[in-house]
C-alpha cells in the first residue's frame, strides 16, 4: 500500500530535492508540495495522507503553527536547517527530525520507520477517558465531556455534571484524545464537537460558556461542522 505523501515547505530547492527523493521510493505517492503552511492547511481540510515532510520555519503560518491548527496529526517528518527544533518534534511525536540538506541514508531511514508506525496504526475507538483525582481513577464519558480548558498549569474539565481539575497540559491532552470528536479551538481550549451550541465569527458556545475561536483554526472547524 502506498503512503499518500504531502511535502510543506518555502525553499524552492527543498522541494525539489524532497519530491525527488520520494519519487525513488515506489510505496510513497507525493500528492501535493505546498510552498507555505496556509497554503498546507487548506489543502489538509479536504484531502487526507498519511505522511508529511513539514518545515518548522516558514514565512505567515510555521510548521509548528500549522501543526497546531489540524484536528488530527498525520505521521510527521521534520525538515530544517537548524538544530533548534528537537524539542518540538519529540511534544508532536514526529516520526524523524531530518536536518537540511538532507542526505539521501537519512531520508530512507525516517521512511522506515513512518512505514513501521503506519503498519502499527489502529483506529481509536474509546468513547472514554479516565482521571486521577484524589487517589482514585475516574471515568468520564466523552458523551459527558463538554470542554477542557488551560487554567495555568493545570487543565479545567467541564462536563455535564460538574468541573474537574488536573495537572497537565491541553497539548498532552489532546494527543490522547478521539480527535474526530474533539477539537482545539484555541490555545486554551478544546472543545467536544457534538456540544457546540452556537458559532459566531470569532467564539462558539459549549454548554452556555462563550469560547473564543483562533483565527488559524476558524477554517478547520468551519469544515467539520456539517452545513445545510
Amino acid at each position: 500500500m502506498k503512503m499518500k505523501c504531502l511535502i510543506v515547505d518555502d525553499d524552492p530547492l527543498a522541494c525539489k530535492a524532497l519530491l525527488r527523493f520520494c519519487q525513488q521510493v515506489p510505496e510513497l505517492e507525493v500528492v501535493h508540495v505546498a510552498t507555505d503552511g496556509s497554503e498546507a492547511l487548506q489543502w489538509l481540510e479536504k484531502e487526507d495522507i498519511d505522511l508529511l515532510f513539514l518545515d518548522v520555519e516558514m514565512p505567515g503560518l510555521s510548521g509548528i503553527e500549522l501543526l497546531e491548527a489540524l484536528p488530527a496529526l498525520p505521521l510527521v517528518i521534520f525538515t530544517t536547517a537548524k538544530k533548534d527544533y528537537a524539542y518540538e518534534a519529540f511534544e508532536y511525536k514526529a516520526v524523524d527530525y531530518l536536518k537540511k540538506p538532507i542526505a539521501w541514508p537519512r531520508f530512507l531511514e525516517a521512511v522506515s520507520k513512518a512505514r513501521m508506525q503506519l503498519q502499527n496504526t489502529v483506529p481509536r475507538s474509546a468513547e472514554e477517558v479516565y482521571i486521577k483525582e484524589d487517589g482514585r481513577f475516574l471515568r468520564l464519558n466523552y458523551d459527558d465531556i463538554l470542554y477542557f480548558e488551560n487554567v495555568g498549569d493545570y487543565v479545567r474539565i467541564k462536563t455535564t455534571k460538574g468541573s474537574h481539575i488536573i495537572y497537565s497540559t491541553l497539548k498532552n491532552i489532546y494527543k490522547k484524545l478521539d480527535q474526530t470528536k474533539f477539537y482545539r479551538v484555541h490555545r486554551t481550549y478544546i472543545v467536544n464537537m457534538s456540544k457546540i451550541e452556537d458559532i459566531e465569527d470569532n467564539s462558539l458556545v459549549v454548554g452556555g460558556k462563550v469560547i473564543p475561536i483562533s483565527r488559524a483554526n476558524k477554517p478547520t472547524l468551519m469544515a467539520r461542522i456539517h452545513l445545510l
